[in-house]
């Protein structure tokens, strides 16, 4: 008989951060500055292996190793200067998704929707489509929904094309 061992899996956090600065910044400078500031405080003993996953101009995501935020705060909050001009890096928050992160740190007013997306309206529900996934759809509602805390909706396919007996929506074969 084989005994199983516990698989150890690389669990990782995103942090995101809001920007302020001087100058226009993109992500590459903000992504090499990120790195050399964790080097700099912490050498190159492998550690946070910090990672920015997005940036839109202002708020941003950062990835690393479970262990390792606090360290990932200090180098973050030791960030002055950025490609020449002067910047200022506070961590709004530490998420264990991206989709959290996003959600919860991340104001809904810096989330712009682009023109061209779909929208969806259904009966007490309307917005714009943010991605889709198979038969999953995520909507970025345009109000507030009474009693939900939440920047996404989660519809499938069948809330949209009306193919099951309690789904009303439209038929528009998004």
């Amino acid at each position: 008989m084989r005994s199983r061992l516990p698989v150890m899996r690389d669990r990782r956090r995103y942090m995101v951060f809001e920007l302020e600065s001087e100058g226009h910044l993109d992500a590459r400078d903000i992504s090499i500055e990120i790195q050399s500031s964790y080097l700099s405080l912490f050498g190159d003993s492998g550690g946070a292996s910090p990672r920015l996953i997005s940036f839109d101009g202002r708020f941003g995501i950062v990835r690393c190793r479970n262990g390792y935020v606090e360290e990932l705060r200090a180098s973050l909050a030791s960030i002055h200067t950025i490609a020449g001009f002067r910047a200022a890096i506070w961590v709004r928050g530490v998420s264990g998704t991206i989709k959290t992160a996003t959600e919860k740190y991340i104001p809904q007013s810096s989330i712009k929707p682009e023109e061209h997306r779909r929208r969806v309206d259904l009966k007490g529900i309307s917005g714009v489509i943010v991605s889709t996934r198979g038969h999953e759809i995520d909507v970025s509602p345009d109000d507030h929904i009474e009693g939900l805390d939440t920047r996404y909706l989660g519809l499938t396919y069948f809330d949209l094309e009306g193919g099951c007996d309690y789904a009303d929506g439209t038929s528009d074969g998004v």
